[in-house]
């Protein structure tokens, strides 16, 4: 184990930027052996373009009682290497390495099989391009088609950059059109990009609002939903990736279903707004950005030719203002997405002239990028990621530390694991102890229903100089039961001998110790002297 570790955020960890391309980036260390003095700098990736602005070596406020460091570093949009230094005193430590972490713009998909990739091309192997670009992120993990709302519980996030075949989570079926749109929006931007996707085959509008209204709904459409579904995926994105990382915007591309069931203007119109409404109450955010697509092109078994179908596309510019702001259903905050029915043709959509396939797939990337310009960034209001759950560690034995929420009060749940990704619980309670060389995190939920990871934190096997040792009781000094960690003090250690409490160095041995802090007495056996030396060595005869 290095001596001082970055243990959050992980490698390719993208945090939501502000209007003003910052962000608060969070960093978590812990050490294993006594330092004075930690500092931090980010470096920017080399990259063909230059990218990111590196910063000076940026001085670490260091808790006096604990060998977890809490703090924050304000970085510019980019992609960063973060190295941290310890120094005790003149001498060096100990240094860390975190590549790839990234301040750049996170967006969740949400809508039907042309916004996940259907899970029928993907058995026929059509998923979407790779990304190119180093910078483009997502999720691996798939959430499960019988899981229902109540049920979900995310891992760790370990993110990745987007392969074809990768499970864009948490339902995403494929890259699809992503990985494409986030190559052009890093190299537009020159910052990166997270996807996740909560979107949802064949899924009608009205599925989608009565299961946001009530969680423990079970719409039915082509299937029968799980409870819940399939808002739930985009209300747990929204509570737990949203909260790790922040978000820009949700990316909606939802209406063949509607085609087919011939769904009038108004009532398309109206849940589309209650939709994004409950949305933004379940995410705390007014403002969250939606962009909508404006998609409706479908071809079923009673439909002959594949067909648009223009209530529903009007019912989207409704809400966009298209149409004008005074229409009913006209809801502010949201950005007019592609229009993408037009984009026809054997080499664009599959046999069934609804889903996308090939250069279709990268049409339809280029068409969302068209969309995501300079307007959209400048006016959308992005939500900026939630502060880390911070724990406090302190001697508990020996051979143990007590990890505890410093402000337990601020959560409703709390549920501890020593399994990487946290789906294991083993204590629900606001502390735990860990001996030498365990590791465990911790997930909280808030008041705002938002789901947080502390880092996996660990106890070292030795606490030698990390923990202020204070006296218990009156005592001989090499007794390990009057210090409060249950160990003799070494030349590491700052000890306090507190008021009252008379301690003793017997015959013939030496009481070692960094800093001593008397508010009691210390005698050398037989002496009333009271010693602040660094080494006390001293033979008294009785």
């Amino acid at each position: 184990m290095a001596q001082i570790k970055i243990r959050y955020p992980e490698s390719r960890f993208v945090f939501q930027r502000n209007n003003n391309n910052r962000a608060d980036v969070p960093v978590v260390l812990q050490f294993d052996k006594p330092v004075q003095k930690i500092e931090i700098q980010a470096i920017a990736r080399s990259m063909n373009s230059p990218q990111g602005t590196s910063t000076d070596w940026i001085p670490v406020q260091k808790p006096s009682q604990s060998n977890t460091c809490y703090t924050k570093i304000t970085l510019a949009g980019g992609w960063y290497d973060l190295i941290v230094r310890a120094f005790d005193g003149l001498n060096f430590v100990g240094i860390d390495t975190l590549k790839r972490v990234g301040v750049g713009e996170v967006f969740i998909v949400a809508g039907q099989s042309n916004a996940t990739g259907d899970n029928e091309l993907r058995n026929q192997n059509i998923f979407g391009p790779s990304a190119t670009d180093d910078r483009v992120e997502t999720i691996n993990y798939f959430n499960g088609e019988t899981t229902t709302y109540g049920a979900t519980k995310y891992p760790y996030p370990i993110i990745s950059q987007i392969d074809s075949t990768f499970r864009l989570a948490p339902f995403g079926n494929s890259a699809w059109c992503w990985g494409v749109l986030g190559d052009s929006l890093a190299k537009k931007l020159n910052v990166p990009i997270l996807f996740f996707n909560a979107g949802w085959s064949g899924s009608g509008i009205s599925s989608w609002v009565s299961s946001a209204e009530d969680s423990s709904a079970t719409p039915s459409e082509f299937i029968t939903y799980p409870r819940g579904l399939p808002y739930g995926n985009l209300r747990s994105s929204l509570r737990f990736y949203t909260a790790q990382f922040g978000l820009r915007a949700i990316l909606w591309h939802q209406g063949e279903t509607d085609n087919l069931y011939q769904t009038d203007r108004d009532t398309y119109g109206k849940k589309l707004k209650r939709l994004i409404e409950k949305s933004r109450e379940h995410s705390n955010a007014p403002n969250l950005a939606w962009v909508v697509a404006r998609a409706t092109r479908f071809r079923g078994l009673s439909i002959q030719y594949s067909r648009v179908w223009q209530p529903v596309i009007d019912a989207q510019n409704d809400v966009l203002g298209i149409n004008g702001q005074g229409q009913a259903n006209y809801l502010s905050n949201t950005f007019i997405g592609p229009a993408t029915d037009s984009l026809i043709g054997p080499s664009i959509r599959t046999i069934d002239s609804v889903h996308f396939q090939g250069k279709g797939i990268v049409k339809l990337a280029q068409a969302w990028n068209t969309y995501l310009d300079s307007h959209f960034f400048e006016a959308s209001t992005p939500i900026l990621s939630t502060s880390l759950p911070e724990i406090n560690s302190a001697c508990a034995s020996i051979t143990s530390l007590k990890f505890t929420l410093t402000n337990p009060t601020l959560y409703s749940v709390s549920e501890w694991s020593n399994d990487p990704f946290a789906k294991q619980v083993f204590s629900n309670s606001t502390s735990i102890n860990l001996s030498q060389n365990q590791f465990a995190r911790v997930r909280v939920k808030d008041a705002q229903d938002r789901e947080l990871f502390s880092p996996l934190l660990y106890t070292p096997n030795n606490f030698a100089g990390l923990y202020p040792l204070e006296s218990t009781q009156s005592g001989y000094w090499h007794d390990t039961g009057i210090w409060s960690c249950g160990r003799i003090p070494t030349a590491l250690d700052e000890v306090t001998i507190l008021k009252n409490h008379e301690v003793v160095v017997g015959t013939g041995l030496s009481a070692q110790f960094k800093k001593l802090n008397l508010l009691g007495n210390l005698y050398l056996f037989g002496d009333t002297h009271l010693f602040t030396n660094k080494v006390i060595p001293k033979s008294v005869k009785e």
